[in-house]
């Protein structure tokens, strides 16, 4: 799958509402209430009785939430009803009450008669609040705002293993999802669910763009591994998340999945999770943060660099080169100069190691990446982020996207200072296929938490060289 910067355009995903998001206020909302109600009857810690202090019930509610999000409770198919997150709250319950306790008894000395009875009040309180506005959302969101935030499904496949997905999915989901339809071959249990036929197993590759969907899910015993890699690419450009029904338990352990439904593996392969607008603004944000925090602490390194740079050689201490970004769209990077004057300036060339067109601070500070200090100016204007696929030469890019497979994927995020392919060695004069290969990994798993681990290994893998 060889795309142009035209096909990258034309697919770009399209925002939709973000159930996960919503049920996550609204789950908090209950959270906050429940607890301001217990502490209310508790006289806030100062009744003058023995009570739990309000910084542990808060310490209480923000572990629930976490617990929440860890056990699933924000996870297709389980943003339809309260009924659908049931046994995911038991346990949140179960963990989060019991660490509670555990906290309460043995860590501060409480009795039981000074904790439990506010306890189980808040616990009711959840209860009862959770449910009600589980069940209120749906209807609000789609009947009162009237907002279109359906969430379109296509399947493939239709085996018994398939069926059975549906229709549990269809039971936690309810209104919140729509079956478009399916790809395989005709079936009596589909036709009497009234699911449409969309074409046959042929025909799924030359049609996927072809319908508004926001999940695709395959039994993969209908599709051969390289099928479904393409299929998975395509997916990623449209925003499309794939959920697979592996075809074995061998294929699955030890890997990252998502969760059982109904005893069911369900993995992600494709995740386009960084196009929701919240994920967006949280990296943005992290971005700015970052790149504030970065500008601050170099500044003066890269005004000692720019001064030696003159010292040493003539020539400009800046450099800027054109490079290819968000969606193709070309913008200028800043480097300081480690090259001798002029050379650094050819676009079709990467550097080598111990590149004799270097100087000598010039290998020194490429050693260290001191000459990418600037860069951190282009992460707070926007045109990079602090993570992601490393910026190509604009230049070389039409030729890469006609060559390459699956090179303008991509552009899909932004260029990164740092990525998931830099810290495995891959940048600049590497095997292009394999950086690609860790960059598609990187933006098909894409999460918040994955950035900052990437942050964290660049700035160890530093501190080791120096």
């Amino acid at each position: 799958m060889n795309l142009s910067f035209e096909k990258i355009l034309k697919n770009r995903p399209q925002s939709k509402f973000e159930w996960a998001l919503a049920l996550r206020v609204v789950d908090g909302l209950a959270v906050a209430i429940s607890l301001f109600f217990v502490m209310h009857l508790d006289g806030y810690g100062f009744s003058g009785r023995e009570s739990v202090p309000p910084h542990l019930w808060i310490l209480y509610g923000f572990v629930s939430m976490v617990l929440m999000d860890r056990f699933g409770g924000y996870d297709w198919p389980c943003w339809g009803s309260f009924r659908a997150i049931a046994g995911r709250i038991f346990l949140v319950i179960l963990a989060g009450g019991g660490g509670f306790i555990t906290l309460l008894k043995w860590g501060l000395g409480l009795e039981p008669a000074a904790f439990l009875p506010p306890l189980l009040v808040q616990v009711g309180v959840f209860l009862i609040l959770v449910a009600l506005f589980r069940s209120v959302l749906p209807w609000l969101i789609l009947d009162v705002l009237n907002i279109p935030a359906q969430e379109p499904l296509v399947f493939v496949g239709n085996t018994p293993r398939m069926e059975l997905l549906l229709r549990e999915s269809s039971k936690k989901m309810g209104r919140v999802q729509e079956v478009v339809g399916y790809f395989g071959e005709e079936s009596v249990s589909h036709q009497t669910a009234k699911y449409v036929r969309l074409g046959s197993l042929g025909d799924l590759e030359g049609r996927l763009s072809s319908y508004q969907m926001s999940r695709l899910v395959i039994d993969q015993t209908c599709l051969d591994h390289q099928s479904l890699n393409r299929i998975a690419k395509e997916c990623v450009l449209n925003g499309v998340i794939v959920r697979l029904i592996p075809d074995s338990i061998g294929f699955w352990v030890g890997r990252s999945h998502d969760r059982m439904v109904s005893g069911l593996p369900v993995l992600v392969i494709a995740n386009s999770s960084y196009h929701l607008g919240s994920h967006r603004f949280m990296k943005r944000a992290t971005d700015i943060l970052g790149s504030l925090v970065g500008l601050t602490i170099s500044a003066p390194i890269i005004l000692l660099l720019a001064l030696l740079i003159r010292l040493e050689s003539k020539g400009p201490v800046w450099i800027r080169q054109k490079r290819a970004g968000l969606d193709g769209r070309s913008f200028w990077i800043y480097k300081l100069r480690s090259m001798k004057a002029g050379v650094e300036e050819d676009p079709h060339s990467w550097a080598a190691n111990n590149d004799p067109r270097c100087t000598r601070l010039g290998k020194w500070i490429r050693k260290f990446s001191l000459d990418e200090l600037p860069q951190f100016w282009c992460v707070l204007r926007g045109d990079m982020s602090l993570v992601g696929p490393r910026p190509e030469m604009a230049e070389l890019v039409a030729k890469f996207c006609e060559s390459v497979h699956s090179y303008g994927l991509r552009f899909r995020m932004k260029p990164g200072m740092t990525g998931w392919a830099a810290i495995h060695g891959f940048r600049g004069n590497t095997s292009l296929q394999e950086r690609i290969d860790y960059d598609m990994y990187y933006i098909q798993n894409w999460s918040w938490l994955g950035d900052l681990k990437i942050l964290i290994v660049t700035l160890l893998r530093l501190k080791s060289t120096v």
